[in-house]
């Protein structure tokens, strides 16, 4: 008997594990007979699948992600349209630039595709590593430590004075800024500015290097007959990835001013060029306001170089007047949460308003006039219009002060003074404006009285007897 229990618990495995097999068979059912990525750069990127399944596949979907900073897990899930249940599937997906803006070159992303069929049964592709860039030129690459240089135009003295730049100022931006940078950084060098402006899209016209934190890369139009624009170029678009590295941007972020400041300041002392730019603006007065520089610059040439000087200046006067530590500290401030003004005002202990008026003072400017409004209580309207009167555009609204004269009338007359008399116990103008009012309404009973009237009406007509001649006057029903 014992035997006989044993072999029936044998069999029922054999049979479970059979299920299991087949099961784990009908689970790997699906293969990829076509998985294929083609760029046209910068444009789009175009994924096609094919498959098979022993089972219907009734639901296609494209998972992708960048590697990037990100403050939350960075995946994005795609459904293809016009995707019909079927054994045999072939599916594309085109990811359009245009429409969602452009991924900077040597961006890096992977992709993979999820396959359910009608069983339920989920099939997942292996993860594809990609990186977005042009294919029409024969790029090369140098590195120093976690820095990489590649470029195509240009001979190896080229690319390592390039790259030189790059470590010197990150030396430069750890010593005196105390911001690190840890993770690889890419530096792309375009032969002209015009080759980086055909590899990206919305960027203004005079964009000569652009620099991404989150992705660290920086795009340099530049070449060999420019070189020394281009080495400046590299210190200031790295300082940028640097500095934007160095706090955490899910919860604050800097302002342009200083941003660019700090970028300008990686590259060394000001040229002359942006000095004489500087000048001319301080000796004209016609510099911008600190909440002016914070959200962004000018897309006008002459106006943006101005900003970036006028910004270079205030940074350098903060560093130079209080010293790199308290720098760091405002760095620091950032990677705390706080905006920019109250990170300002806790390192340094003054507001926006009064680090302005201190730089401006340093270049022999006085402050910036701030007008000021006479203090007037604010009279409230009802926003229900009175009969006869028009409706009240805005709640509240602010009146003249008494200080100021009233308005002259048209036609150059004094305003007329106010009378009491008669006219203040019986306001004919108000009886006369709601008169329509009043013939509404009895228009409206008039109307009412009809309509009931004239059913009541018919119904007694029709239901009174009436004599017909043929029938010798006996009374018969009309209906």
């Amino acid at each position: 008997m014992k035997n006989k229990f044993l072999n029936i618990g044998v069999l029922l495995l054999i049979i479970f594990g059979a299920g299991w097999q087949i099961a784990a068979t009908a689970r790997q059912s699906i293969t990829i007979e076509r998985d294929d990525v083609v760029f046209d750069f910068p444009n789009e990127i175009n994924f096609t699948l094919e498959a098979a399944s022993s089972v219907p596949i009734e639901r296609v979907e494209l998972e992708y992600g960048l590697d990037v900073n990100s403050c939350a897990t960075d995946t994005t899930r795609v459904v293809p349209d016009d995707v019909e249940p079927a054994e045999q599937i072939s599916v594309t997906w085109t990811w359009n630039m245009r429409r969602s803006g452009s991924l900077p070159p040597g961006s890096r992303m992977w992709y993979r595709w999820r396959l359910t069929d009608a069983n339920g049964e989920t099939f997942i592709s292996e993860q594809t590593w990609l990186t977005w860039l042009d294919d029409i030129h024969d790029w090369q690459t140098i590195s120093n430590d976690n820095l990489f240089l590649h470029w195509y135009q240009g001979d190896a003295d080229f690319a390592q004075a390039l790259l030189d730049a790059g470590v010197e100022s990150q030396a430069r931006i750890e010593r005196d800024i105390g911001a690190e940078q840890t993770k690889d950084v890419h530096l792309y060098i375009y032969g002209t500015t015009d080759e980086l402006r055909d590899a990206i899209l919305f960027e203004p016209g005079w964009t000569g290097g652009l620099a991404y934190s989150n992705s660290n890369i920086v795009l340099i139009g530049v070449s060999e007959s420019n070189l020394e624009w281009g080495l400046d170029t590299v210190a200031h678009e790295l300082a940028h990835v640097i500095i934007g590295n160095s706090f955490d941007s899910c919860y604050a972020s800097v302002p342009t001013w200083l941003n660019e400041g700090l970028a300008v300041y990686a590259e060394g002392p000001l040229n002359a060029g942006s000095a004489n730019v500087l000048q001319d603006a301080i000796d004209e007065d016609n510099l911008y306001s600190v909440p002016a520089l914070s959200e962004g610059f000018s897309e006008h040439p002459g106006r943006a170089q101005v900003s970036y000087a006028q910004s270079y200046s205030m940074t350098a006067y903060l560093i130079d007047t209080y010293g790199q530590d308290k720098m760091r500290e405002l760095l620091r401030q950032f990677d705390e949460g706080y905006r920019y003004e109250a990170a300002l005002e806790n390192t340094y202990g003054f507001t926006v308003a009064e680090f302005e008026a201190a730089w401006r003072a340093s270049k022999g400017l006085a402050p910036i006039a701030v007008p000021t409004e006479a203090a007037v209580e604010p009279t409230v309207y009802p926003t229900f219009a009175p009969y006869g009167g028009q409706t009240v555009a805005a709640a509240t609204v602010t009146p003249i002060p008494t200080s100021q004269p009233l308005p002259t009338p048209p036609g150059g007359g004094e305003a007329p003074e106010t009378t009491s008399g008669a006219s203040d116990l019986f306001d004919w103008q108000s009886l006369l404006s709601g008169f329509p009012l009043i013939v509404l309404l009895c228009t409206c009973l008039f109307t009412l009285t009809v309509i009931i009237a004239i059913p009541v009406v018919l119904f007694f007509m029709g239901s009174r007897r009436k004599s017909n001649p043929a029938d010798n006057g006996d009374p018969i029903d009309v209906e």
